[in-house]
């Protein structure tokens, strides 16, 4: 948005390309989850875009972006995922992201995250290179512009790390975000991108003490932007020494240095491409002494680019480092911004008894195309029992159809926020007759195709169907669960509006549900006795989440206390009217209860959570709230 570029000139007459560029968000291009829905902007990521609203006021506050977890939570829960070859993740693992845009493509120097209530999961901070706009090229890319573990601050906080520079201009950030150790939801007012139309170091403006200063004072108040350069310019690292023959040095490199950095840059690229050339055969040393089976096993703990590093030592090693038994379960996730075409088809060269497949937040912006996904499945997907796509925008109709043919055995599909599917795609999930967990989470799927789908999948234990907007009618969904789906552990309905007290009785016949999420479905505000029903039917239940359900009182959550003692995880969050006497039942009589959210409970005042705290400690009782910067108090949602 042209009103959110500000342009600032350090003279008085000054090229374009020497104009400094603060751009607020002008557009989301893609995220992994929101704690709002697509039928409202309280909470969702389209609150990130422009001006910050909220800033500096700290708070609970519904014009911010919020992700749906913190904490470890949802990794507690019996609806937690197993991790596919866990070894590929790096010690900062990122649970969330949101891909934002800008109007102007800029070289950053400065990237300000404003943070206003939890803030410290931005773990990294991305920006993307496209050659050309209109079309996909091979020179597409990302580069990483800042790394960092989370942390924890009690008040809104203006983030800006000290970023890499980088050799191209980007209007296309990533944030990726860990929130293991937050306390609460995190929330976000805005992003803000500062940079130049030529790389800092190339500017005249700008290449000295004095024009780092200036930008300095434009882009900070409290910190230098470019520390390092500025370092580099004191100590004088940037004027070459004039004892250098440059044209000599460069020529010398062109004829002798250039070829075999070319081919170092190539044997590195083996990792992606999969073009392993005939490199080093020298001995394998030691480890030629053992049998294969042994130095098989120690490959086993390697995550896929130690493999791949493997595979070029020698041709012993080669050939270990490349046998199928190592690839029966691949976990892409951690690589998403390497992943495309060639890297997807030279992996299926070594996936003949591939089981696990992780392809979540892969292949964003064309790299990997639909088409090459189906030769992939075409080439290994036969004995796939594990497939996950969450964020996958390549994902259509046709991949469907091609799981339904191919992949017999599958027993886990999850299709997180996969924009692209219709009812045609939906339809021939119905064949397939294994499925033991199924994610629908931000899809377009309807009632009648998830019917057939759970009317087919007898062994299903685990379901999300939050944010499903065009199911018309939950409670028919309810009830083909309750009368199909008899192992059902776990279902999320988070937001979806069409679920009734009608469609919760049915949920009672699932009498080994563990977990369920009825947060922000209002059709069951007004409960009757549905929840007795639940209660008295599911008496595993774990956790109980039922945030915003404003009609229920305190008589509608006792049958929960009485028949559930196995609870651990409770969200009463915004339901007004139960009292402190229903909460004070649930601590005293729920022995396993870790999690208690008594946020925005009108007749549950500070003091008793304050004690609550103290008297049982071992209880993370959380208790949101409202601040601004003319309030004189509040109550921490801490211990």
């Amino acid at each position: 948005m042209v009103d959110d570029v500000i342009e600032y000139s350090l003279k008085e007459e000054v090229e374009c390309k020497d104009i400094v560029y603060e751009q607020f968000v002008q557009d989301v291009a893609d995220f992994s989850s929101q704690y709002g829905s697509d039928m409202s902007i309280s909470y969702t990521a389209y609150n990130i875009t422009g001006k910050p609203s909220k800033y500096p006021d700290y708070g609970d506050f519904p014009q911010t972006f919020v992700m749906r977890t913190y904490g470890n939570w949802w990794n507690e829960a019996p609806s937690r995922r197993e991790e596919f070859m866990p070894q590929n993740y790096s010690k900062i693992i990122s649970h969330d992201f949101i891909d934002v845009t800008f109007e102007e493509a800029v070289y950053p120097f400065r990237i300000m995250v404003y943070e206003t209530y939890h803030p410290g999961s931005v773990v990294r901070i991305w920006a993307h290179y496209r050659k050309d706009l209109k079309e996909v090229n091979k020179e597409d890319r990302w580069e990483m512009l800042w790394e960092g573990e989370p942390q924890i601050a009690r008040h809104a906080r203006l983030f800006s790390p000290d970023i890499k520079h980088i050799n191209f201009p980007t209007r296309l950030l990533r944030i990726e975000f860990d929130h293991t150790k937050l306390d609460y939801y995190t929330e976000l007012d805005a992003v803000l991108l500062v940079g130049l139309k030529i790389p800092v170091l190339c500017s005249d403006s700008y290449n000295n003490e004095e024009g780092l200063e200036k930008l300095h004072l434009l882009a900070s108040p409290s910190k230098s932007v470019c520390s390092l350069t500025k370092e580099i310019m004191r100590l004088q690292m940037h004027n070459i020494p004039p004892q250098v023959n440059i044209e000599e040095t460069l020529t010398n490199f062109l004829a002798e240095d250039y070829k075999q950095l070319l081919k170092e840059l190539e044997d590195t690229g083996a990792f992606l491409t999969g073009a392993l050339e005939e490199i080093d055969r020298s001995n394998s040393g030691l480890f030629a002494k053992l049998p294969d089976e042994t130095v098989l096993n120690i490959f086993s703990y390697l995550d896929l680019a130690s493999l791949c590093q493997c595979a070029k030592v020698n041709r012993h090693f080669h050939m270990l480092a490349t046998d199928s038994l190592l690839y029966t379960e691949i976990n892409l996730k951690p690589y998403w911004h390497r992943v495309n075409d060639k890297m997807l088809k030279s992996l299926s060269n070594r996936c003949q008894h591939l089981a696990k497949l992780d392809l979540s937040w892969c292949g964003s912006y064309g790299q990997i195309t639909t088409q090459q996904f189906l030769d992939f499945l075409d080439h290994s997907g036969k004995l796939l029992t594990h497939l996950r796509l969450d964020c996958c925008r390549f994902i259509n109709d046709f991949c469907l159809s091609k799981i339904s043919q191919v992949c017999k055995n599958i027993k886990e599909l999850t299709l997180r926020n996969c924009s692209n599917l219709t009812n045609v795609g939906f339809e021939v999930l119905a064949t397939l007759n294994g499925f033991e967990r199924l994610d629908f989470y931000r899809t377009s799927i309807e009632s009648d195709p998830l019917v057939r789908v759970l009317k087919a999948s007898p062994k299903l234990k685990h379901i999300n169907l939050g944010s499903c907007k065009c199911v018309s009618s939950m409670d028919e969904v309810a009830q083909a669960l309750g009368q199909y789906n008899p192992e059902l552990v776990t279902a999320d309905f988070w937001k979806t509006y069409s679920l009734t007290p009608v469609g919760v009785r049915a949920l009672s016949n699932c009498n080994k549900l563990e977990e369920i999420d009825f947060g922000w479905c209002l059709g069951v505000s007004v409960p009757g006795d549905c929840l007795n029903a639940l209660a008295i039917g599911c008496p595993r239940l774990r956790k109980l989440f039922m945030a915003a359900l404003r009609g229920i009182l305190d008589r509608d959550l006792e049958p929960f206390v009485k028949h559930c003692p196995r609870l651990r995880q409770v969200d009463l969050l915004g339901v007004r009217s139960i009292t402190a006497d229903i909460c004070l039942r649930f601590l005293n009589m729920c022995e396993d209860l870790r999690l208690l959210d008594v946020s925005f409970c009108d007749r549950i005042q500070d003091a008793d959570v304050v004690e609550w705290r103290k008297q049982f400690p071992k209880v993370s009782i959380k208790r949101s709230f409202q601040y601004d910067c003319g309030a004189q108090c509040y109550l921490p949602n801490h211990h």
